[in-house]
């Protein structure tokens, strides 16, 4: 009944969904799929130089193993023909071997109350569905003067229906134009509405007059309010510091609670959604990134004793956003597909939203026949109004399909501008063509031909997030491929500067993820050139560059702590400058890794001073994901890289040992190295010193004693040579590191 579905990248010591506390613990092996869950719910130009100089345009040659693939749409109504689609190789026998004597996923109870609630869809026609949806709704909302909940039942529709409607993503009235969203989160009044629409919720959750329509609308604002916010937080230049409080990360905790509260009350009966709200509610977790917990709120509501919303939840909106997370949490594709059809039945016509949902699951089972037929007739059955779903599919078979052929082809289409309606190339599908390329062929010369010509197709005027987005994951693969050639590695690194300098005026973002990433090669040298490349291509440093400068510190041995020591002041001087309170984690964490992190390496491999230890990347590594594409496609997924820009993991790690008191004279276990007593120090411990005088003598510009706790005792939890010398810690000299003079940092922890 179920595959084995491969366990997600631990982040940074957590589960992938736990950015925000996670709800429930949900394995979807331990149970019988179709069981009942009643928990309780609490054009490219190669480089002149180099071997990369020598990179040839890819032809689009198929390999043996790949379709030969054109494609043939039958457009509505603007017919437009295309070659036709031949399918060399099959993939229906892809899971023979999978167990396909399943029950379904879903009970089908004939004897569930039905509270007065019943659908037939199958009678419906397209139009009188769209129709009736809409007639329904006008006449949901309105409420008799006569009713006590009047004046709340007005301020609750002034409030959702109208900053709804504000917030909604206009319809691409031209076939070639985009479409902008709005920046609705740019005027506080949204948010505001957001927060009076909650109130307004708990006011009227007993009354009648909350109908599924009202309920529904109020899903789609919070879907909105997430939107709004990751639009905005992925424009951004940079990404900000958010060691104080972080209005993003608030807001979406606060999104996700109200969320988390809606789909409680709809469980149990409380209130009720309609399929449009059904649909913005699992989509929300989708986008959250809380897969889990989405598909156990599809299982409940579909198993639950209300048939209303059983039927709602097996509606093919809702179905279409399910079946791929469904299959990408262990359901069998045989189980997906009689979902579908199951789904399909409700209705009498080629439904856009379950479709989308088919290809996707297709793709990621590698069905890719069964994925090319659906768009097919997708594109038959589409009209100008559902363009839409044709760009999302096409993005889709871009960064999902497995089948490079197939990827290829709808990628230089969408380059070409060859299709009938216009796409707008997300970042984050090209991020994971890239990474199925480099998983299947290790080709980095068709890598560096796909990152060109994106890079050219975003062109100059790209915001920084998409241009970072982007070559954070190609210098991930430019890494991996030239890790143990350091000389020809250097040497195309300087030639990829100066052509990605002639495709678009390099930012700060550029050169910050090539130093984080050429400390695998631990040499100082190419570490001081980008240093320098800062001030030659005229880019000033921000306090991130400052940051990753004493960071990279721990991937070199030749250094000194007097050098360690000027970078950490050069950085406090810039938070300084950049107006900070306080000393923020992120400035911590840089001195850790040049400091403890290199001497807990050293001292594991035994070396006194001659190791090269890997320094931890900001970003997730290439080996780290590469084995898993949907671990590649859960950190090129937009909702994480948004939610990782809010600071929605900043305080991941910190347990129990961030509340832990700051460390005295106590004894350690282990045996003290005396501090006070340099000759007797290895030389590999000399660093680890330099850190404990640093935080000892910086430790009154901490936030508060609980991060002078974790710079200590939480600190010697993970790294164990700490623990040696932290009882000394109380007792050291520390007046000869020096403290630059400061006016907006401020002793605030003594």
């Amino acid at each position: 009944m179920f595959r084995v579905a491969q366990q997600s990248q631990p982040l940074k010591g957590k589960l992938p969904n736990q950015f925000i506390p996670a709800k429930h613990i949900y394995n979807p092996h331990a149970a019988e799929f179709n069981s009942t869950m009643n928990q309780p719910q609490n054009n490219a130009m190669p480089i002149n130089n180099g071997p990369v100089g020598q990179m040839n345009m890819m032809n689009g040659a198929p390999s043996q193993n790949q379709m030969n693939v054109d494609f043939m749409y039958e457009m509505n109504p603007n017919s437009q023909s295309m070659k036709d689609v031949p399918l060399n190789n099959s993939n229906s026998n892809n899971h023979k071997n999978r167990n396909n004597n399943h029950e379904g996923l879903y009970r089908n109870d004939s004897n569930k109350n039905s509270r007065g609630h019943q659908f037939n869809f199958k009678n419906q026609s397209r139009n009188n569905d769209s129709q009736n949806h809409n007639s329904n709704t006008s006449n949901n909302t309105s409420v008799s003067p006569n009713s006590p909940w009047f004046q709340k039942v007005c301020a609750f529709e002034d409030c959702v229906s109208q900053t709804l409607y504000m917030s909604q993503t206009p319809r691409r009235k031209n076939i070639k134009h985009r479409s902008e969203h709005p920046n609705s989160n740019a005027n506080p009044l949204f948010w505001d509405s957001i927060g009076r629409a909650m109130g307004l919720y708990h006011d009227l959750i007993n009354t009648p007059e909350l109908n599924s329509d009202r309920v529904s609308k109020l899903v789609h604002l919070l879907h909105n309010g997430l939107r709004a916010n990751r639009n905005q937080l992925t424009r951004m230049n940079k990404k900000p510091d958010y060691d104080s409080q972080s209005f993003h990360k608030e807001m979406t905790n606060y999104l996700c609670k109200s969320l988390r509260e809606i789909s409680d009350d709809v469980l149990n009966s409380k209130v009720e959604l309609n399929e449009y709200g059904a649909m913005h509610l699992i989509t929300a977790f989708k986008e959250l990134l809380l897969f889990e917990e989405a598909v156990q709120i599809w299982k409940n509501a579909i198993n639950g004793s209300n048939s209303y919303t059983s039927n709602i939840f097996l509606n093919p909106r809702v179905v279409g956003v399910i079946l791929p997370i469904l299959y990408d949490n262990g359901v069998s594709y045989p189980e997906i597909q009689t979902l579908y059809e199951k789904s399909s039945s409700m209705i009498n016509y080629f439904h856009p939203n379950l479709s989308v949902g088919m290809i996707r699951a297709s793709l990621s089972a590698s069905e890719n026949e069964m994925a090319l037929q659906l768009f097919q007739k997708l594109c038959e059955e589409s009209t100008e109004m559902k363009y839409g779903y044709l760009i999302e599919t096409h993005l889709s078979f871009i960064g999902e399909c497995k089948d490079l052929n197939v990827a290829q082809t709808f990628f230089d289409k969408a380059l070409n501008d060859e299709m009938p309606y216009k796409i707008d190339l997300q970042v984050s599908y090209v991020k994971s063509f890239l990474r199925n390329i480099w998983n299947q062929t290790h080709d980095f010369n068709h890598i560096y031909q796909i990152w060109y010509k994106s890079s050219l197709h975003y062109g100059r005027n790209v915001n920084h997030g998409i241009s970072s987005s982007l070559n954070d994951t190609f210098f991930d693969i430019f890494f991996e491929n030239f890790a143990n050639d350091k000389v020809q590695g250097f040497q195309t690194l300087q030639n990829l500067i100066q052509t990605y300098n002639n495709i678009k005026k390099i930012d700060e973002p550029f050169f910050n993820i090539i130093l984080a990433k050429c400390t695998i090669w631990h040499d100082r040298t190419i570490l001081e050139y980008i240093d320098k490349s800062y001030e030659l291509y005229h880019i000033p440093k921000t306090i991130v560059a400052y940051r990753i400068l004493l960071k990279s510190m721990g991937s070199v041995d030749d250094t000194s702590n007097v050098e360690i020591l000027q970078r950490w002041i050069d950085l406090i001087r810039k938070s300084d400058e950049i107006g900070q309170r306080f000393i923020a984690n992120a400035d911590w964490a840089a001195l850790r890794d040049a400091t403890v992190t290199w001497t807990q390496a050293n001292r594991d491999k035994g070396i006194s001073g001659k190791a090269t230890p890997p320094t931890p990347s900001p970003t997730p590594s290439p080996n780290s994901g590469m084995g898993n594409v949907n671990d590649a496609d859960f950190y090129s997924h937009p909702a994480f890289q948004a939610l990782n820009a809010s600071g929605a993991f900043d305080d991941m790690g910190n347990d129990s040992s961030a509340s832990t008191a700051v460390p005295s004279g106590a004894s350690s276990p282990s045996a003290p190295v005396p501090l006070m007593k340099s000759q007797q120090l290895p030389v590999i411990d000399a660093r680890l010193v330099l850190y404990l005088k640093i935080v000892k003598r910086y430790s009154p510009y901490c936030r508060d004693s609980r991060q002078l706790a974790r710079l200590t005792t939480g600190t010697a939890v993970k790294y164990s040579v700490l623990q040696e010398v932290l009882n000394q810690f109380q007792t050291l000299e520390v007046s000869e590191i020096p403290i630059p003079e400061l006016q907006n940092l401020k002793p605030t922890c003594v």
